[in-house]
């Protein structure tokens, strides 16, 4: 049974995406919102119009300055015949001080980013790194694309902590770190972890806060997690852009055990969170102990310990719920402020089996999945 629980839980994990990519806790909405006086039709046309936001949203990300330039270097990786990257590369091991990088088992051992501090440009013609000292950061620079005419890219990483993760097979990880990626003069790519701290239960390592993000030139991914106490942790996920794409996950989780390193399903109290893009938000609570407690749950009672409702801004604009069909398939209905029930299915930009919605990513990411499949 837990097996086909554990299903449930995740279609609904799908669905939210496909519907809006959707944020925090339900208490504190509930107080501040406000039935929708909209018809089910108008209602239905806000979320559909949330999707189609949601996938010029995907569009930007695609057709961004990083995304761009993977695909970029990917071509042009794939198009030398000379070696110029590899040769490139391998020129790092001549550099005086970088011998002890090459034969590092990083993260075995410790990185030691102090010992190899310096600014180091690569000369295309005698193809040689050469240095100048830094007290500060380590940074490469060089030609990105065989074609290049000049230095125009720069990796810079500094502000690196590290300490060791006494995990089964230990290794060092960074509590601390700043990476960021330039080409032409413009920032493309970053990585800056602001906070890593844990305590080891046995061999488990159990956060107490990680906070950390990254830049994908135009967009920035917030990652954050905090233990509110031995049982309880939040989850904070968030994508935006300057633009307006703003895309979030919100989520609580409570568990029944602290025995951490034997954790089940069954051990978890309940879920809760929420998801909001842009002015959509859709909040979900799941009363995992109960549901689990269940051995075979009617849909009804599925009802009953799962609640996943919808809202634009304030607004509310009705909930999703789950149903049978003949076949013994689970399917969504959205069950609008005026009782009308409508399958999700048919939204606009859904379709049977999300097969719009998938579709329709597939041919965002079409350069990517081209490439993919021509690897094969």
């Amino acid at each position: 049974y837990i097996n086909m629980a554990t299903n449930i839980l995740k279609k609904i994990i799908l669905l939210i995406p496909i519907l809006f990519f959707t944020g925090c806790e339900n208490e504190s909405v509930q107080d501040e919102t406000n039935p929708s006086q909209n018809t089910p039709e108008e209602d239905q046309i806000i979320i559909e119009n949330s999707i189609e936001t949601l996938m010029n949203c995907m569009e930007a990300l695609e057709t961004g300055s990083f995304s761009n330039l993977l695909i970029d270097l990917y071509d042009n990786i794939d198009d030398d015949s000379s070696d110029f990257h590899e040769i490139m590369l391998e020129a790092i091991e001549d550099i005086p001080n970088y011998q002890p990088l090459v034969d590092s088992d990083y993260p075995e051992e410790p990185f030691n980013i102090e010992n190899y501090y310096g600014v180091y440009n690569y000369d295309m013609q005698t193809q040689v790194w050469s240095t100048t000292n830094s007290n500060s950061e380590l940074k490469l620079i060089f030609p990105l694309y065989t074609n290049s005419t000049g230095n125009d890219t720069s990796i810079t990483l500094s502000g690196m902590d590290e300490e060791l993760m006494n995990i089964e097979d230990p290794i060092y990880i960074p509590t601390s770190l700043q990476l960021n990626v330039s080409h032409d003069n413009q920032n493309v790519f970053g990585i800056n972890i602001l906070d890593v701290d844990y305590n080891m239960s046995g061999e488990i390592p159990v956060p107490n806060e990680i906070n950390f993000n990254i830049y994908m030139n135009p967009f920035t991914h917030e990652f954050e997690v905090d233990k509110l106490s031995s049982d309880t942790f939040t989850l904070l996920y968030s994508l935006s852009n300057d633009s307006g794409c703003v895309t979030q996950f919100d989520g609580r989780i409570k568990l029944l055990s602290t025995d951490y390193e034997n954790l089940e399903d069954t051990d978890i109290d309940y879920i809760t969170g929420e998801f909001t893009t842009n002015d959509m938000r859709l909040t979900f609570d799941v009363d995992t102990e109960y549901l689990f407690a269940i051995d075979d749950p009617t849909v009804i009672q599925l009802n009953n310990y799962i609640d996943v409702e919808v809202f634009n801004e304030n607004t509310f604009l009705g909930e999703i719920e789950i149903q049978e069909d003949v076949d013994e398939d689970y399917y969504f209905n959205m069950i609008f402020t005026d009782g009308t029930s409508v399958n999700v299915e048919n939204f606009s930009g859904i379709g049977l089996d999300a097969d719009d919605f998938i579709q329709t990513l597939e041919e965002i990411f079409a350069r990517y999945i081209d490439r993919l499949d021509d690897d094969e």
